[in-house]
């Protein structure tokens, strides 16, 4: 595993460490890719539902949706 920080991201790292809100880069490094896991978790369960709903007919078509959004947004063509 790589033990540098890209130039382009170091100074968000000092800026993290500097506010106290970790206790060192592995700390941070840690609670990032924990983040990343959930977020990769959360996109996978949205997409095997959004199948799942495709799959048993519980859609609406694309015209329909954008109509109903303008309508929300009291937004005119």
């Amino acid at each position: 595993m790589p033990d540098t920080i890209p130039e382009d991201l170091q100074q968000f790292v000092n800026n993290e460490l500097a506010s106290g809100h970790y206790r060192s880069t592995r700390d941070l490094l840690v609670e990032s890719l924990r983040l990343l896991q959930r977020d990769r978790t959360e996109a996978v369960e949205g997409i095997r539902a959004g199948l799942q709903n495709f799959e048993t007919g519980r859609f609406q078509p694309l015209d329909e949706a954008f109509a109903d959004l303008r309508q929300e947004l009291g937004a005119t063509e």
